[in-house]
């Protein structure tokens, strides 16, 4: 079994094609009835969560929430999430992929995301065990290493080095929670095969090094 292969195997992970019926108009949404808890998960696209009624927690990186009518929750792709107390809880959600943001911007006249970002996060997104450097993604999508930068960070917000480890982080913790893999085995999955700087990066990213975050949110 591969790497790939035993990531797809633990990570329970949403993937936009599993709710977008058509991929060229990438947002969705559904009214959700809760009576029992989620286990935590993760999605590959932006979701908004409005509690139309009931009660209930919602779980996550960033500790547990209760929750009530008027209630919002927002996550961005690859954060973990779940509820647990629910009763009678009622969410309408809504899905939007990161695809929408490059056509909003294109409708109201701003540059869209240039094709080869969106290129080199599939990439990243579907092989985070990879050794990446950024001459061999700028590479693998036709651009020069400084242009790559420049547009990636335009559209992102960030390097592409570090969104990947933004993406490793989240990676990470989401196994964490979902699986009970030792924390070397996460480690290497998403790209740290280093136990000691596996936990470096988790913890400049969390704050808790990876004992401390699955002993804090692993239900």
């Amino acid at each position: 079994m591969t790497v790939l292969d035993l990531l797809g195997a633990f990570v329970h992970k949403i993937l936009s094609s599993e709710v977008f019926p058509d991929p060229r108009l990438p947002v969705a949404e559904e009214l959700v009835a809760l009576d029992a808890d989620i286990a935590p998960h993760s999605h590959a696209f932006f979701e908004i969560a409005v509690v139309v009624a009931g009660t209930g927690v919602h779980v996550s990186a960033d500790g547990s929430v209760p929750l009530t009518a008027g209630s919002v929750v927002v996550l961005r792709p690859g954060q973990w999430h779940g509820y647990t107390e629910c009763a009678g809880l009622v969410v309408r959600n809504a899905y939007l992929g990161t695809e929408v943001f490059g056509l909003l911007s294109g409708a109201t006249g701003r540059a869209a995301q240039h094709p080869a970002v969106q290129h080199a996060i599939r990439l990243l997104e579907a092989d985070l065990a990879s050794a990446w450097t950024l001459d061999r993604l700028a590479a693998a999508v036709n651009l020069a290493p400084g242009y790559l930068v420049r547009v990636f960070g335009r559209s992102a917000g960030l390097s592409p080095i570090a969104y990947l480890q933004r993406l490793r982080a989240e990676r990470a913790a989401g196994l964490l929670i979902e699986t009970q893999l030792p924390i070397a085995t996460i480690g290497t999955l998403v790209g740290w095969p280093d136990p000691s700087h596996a936990t470096r990066r988790f913890r400049s990213h969390f704050g808790l090094s990876p004992t401390r975050y699955r002993e804090a949110f692993r239900p």
